[in-house]
């Protein structure tokens, strides 16, 4: 056994063949355990990860690096396929988990179409019990949107209207004198949960579990539209 053999093994050491010293170093080092245990758990998680993407052009090349290459190419090679799959997973991720909500444009249309029919229930094309509203837009749209009883509102009407150039059931709300607008898009349009501003309206979104979308446009605090948007899909 030479020194070389007996010495604590750096994070690019265990990416090539270990030799038969350098394994009976590691079964008695603690320290050398833990390093290639924590390597092996960083690539089970990378494995376990979503494929959103095909691998970068050369990554494969770089991971089948042979092992007798120099340990400098081969760091340079490690350290590469790192960086790339860092791109990856910061592109998953913050595809999933950003701040966007909804497109921007669509979020405006929302705010803007709440503005436009505020207060003015004659635009209704049906006012009735939640159960003849929700009838309507089965003869007309051919949905049947879900609209459950929402705690301390009250169903004021509902019409069609295009949101992105697509027919939307929308139904219009009372909550403490409070108006709001929930549209049921039939397709799905929002990232994730949650809210976005719009020309002094908060349009909060969710996905819908029965199929599409839900978004409710207002001037409630957000806390308070994600609550009752939340209560719209129970």
């Amino acid at each position: 056994m030479t020194a070389a053999d007996d010495r604590h093994l750096t994070d690019e050491g265990f990416s090539a063949p270990l030799s038969g010293a350098q394994r009976a170093h590691v079964a008695r080092c603690t320290s050398c355990q833990q390093r290639r245990d924590n390597l092996d758990a960083l690539q089970r998680a990378l494995r376990a990860l979503p494929r959103i993407a095909e691998p970068p052009d050369g990554a494969l090349a770089l991971l089948e690096m042979p092992a007798r290459s120099p340990p400098r190419r081969r760091l340079r090679g490690v350290l590469g396929v790192a960086a790339m799959l860092a791109a990856l997973v910061a592109t998953h991720y913050g595809f999933r988990g950003g701040t966007e909500v909804m497109d921007t444009a669509l979020a405006q249309e929302i705010a803007l179409d709440h503005l436009h029919y505020e207060r003015r229930i004659d635009a209704a094309e049906i006012r009735g019990t939640r159960e003849e509203v929700v009838d309507y837009f089965e003869q007309t749209l051919s949905m049947r949107p879900h609209l459950p009883e929402i705690e301390a509102t009250r169903v004021l009407g509902g019409k069609r209207c295009r949101i992105g150039g697509t027919w939307t059931a929308l139904v219009w709300f009372e909550r403490a004198d409070a108006w709001l607008s929930l549209f049921a898009l039939p397709s799905p349009k929002v990232v994730r949960r949650g809210c976005v501003e719009a020309a002094g309206v908060n349009v909060c979104g969710a996905h819908d579990p029965r199929g599409g979308s839900r978004i409710l446009a207002g001037k409630l605090p957000q806390p308070e539209m994600l609550r009752l948007i939340d209560e719209s899909l129970e």
